[in-house]
């Protein structure tokens, strides 16, 4: 029986918090769920709130749709919110790993669809699903898309820089990639998310999946809208190529400028030596993995 371990670290964000809890523990399937949920000494009702939950839960007032749920409560000053992801993922115990922020949920099925594509490919240790968009009134106002990973871009810092962003709110991988990894640097404050995937393509492939897996809130002054800190932080871990900036700035243009039927040839010009790796989900919810260029793997995962 599949276990996942999803970390959530709050701290005085009690407004959105039951949201995400419903989000978790809400999840229907073959599978159980270790929560942990890591508190850095609220003072605005969250303890209350955790507490009420793990209360319901332990009297069966809070119908269960897979085999166990059970919330991990620890609650201490800390040194910021990697310094509490680190400490959730040290008493996780789960097969599957996964963190998700006090203020985003998952999609109802979103577990269901992750443990199935690990159940059924023993080599993929690391995925991603779609993220969409909500408001500050639970509203989705944007739906995402499912973008396409290279390992070796991944590692120089194209994503968050020249691409889109990673979000973590989508990502899942064995809990093997987190044995034996020291943790994220608690001296970053922003880009521990970028920390823990340059660290992982050091050795694994994303695969990317074209699932709905889960929601981030847009919300005025949260910190990741300080992009310009993150990517001051991104620098501190790694250094972008000039020569690879300028190719693929190249290409974005190009993209937007010339028609669709040039593009194959112009994206084995560029990045002809590039692997993307996917999972697609047909509409009749079989799975298939593909490998290839820039340019197929994203038009196949798109049909």
């Amino acid at each position: 029986m599949p276990k996942f371990s999803i970390v959530t670290p709050t701290y005085n964000s009690c407004q959105y918090l039951s949201e995400t809890i419903d989000s978790v523990i809400s999840q229907r399937g073959d599978f159980e769920i270790e929560y942990i949920i890591v508190d850095g000494g609220s003072e605005d009702g969250t303890h209350d709130l955790i507490e009420s939950y793990i209360y319901r839960l332990r009297e069966k007032k809070i119908q269960i749709n897979c085999h166990n749920v059970e919330i991990i409560f620890d609650s201490q000053k800390d040194n910021g919110m990697y310094d509490a992801i680190n400490r959730g993922f040290k008493q996780a115990s789960g097969d599957y790993h996964a963190w998700i922020n006090s203020d985003d949920v998952y999609l109802p099925g979103a577990l269901h669809t992750i443990s199935t594509v690990f159940s059924e490919y023993d080599d993929i240790s690391w995925l991603k699903g779609i993220t969409s968009y909500t408001n500050s009134n639970s509203m989705i106002y944007k739906s995402g898309k499912a973008h396409i990973y290279n390992k070796k871009w991944i590692r120089l810092g194209v994503y968050g820089r020249l691409k889109q962003f990673i979000q973590q709110d989508s990502v899942f991988w064995r809990s093997q990639l987190w044995c034996g990894f020291k943790g994220i640097d608690q001296t970053l404050k922003l880009a521990g998310d970028f920390y823990l995937w340059w660290e992982y393509s050091e050795c694994e492939e994303l695969y990317s999946l074209n699932a709905n897996i889960s929601c981030f809130r847009k919300v005025k002054g949260q910190l990741s809208s300080n992009l310009n800190q993150y990517k001051k932080e991104m620098d501190s871990i790694c250094t972008l190529p000039n020569m690879l900036t300028v190719l693929i700035r190249v290409y974005n243009l190009l993209e937007r400028t010339l028609p669709s039927f040039i593009m194959p040839c112009i994206s084995f010009i560029f990045f002809g030596k590039q692997t993307f790796h996917a999972v697609k989900i047909d509409s009749n919810g079989l799975l298939k993995k593909i490998t290839g260029n820039y340019r197929d793997t994203s038009r196949a995962l798109a049909e």
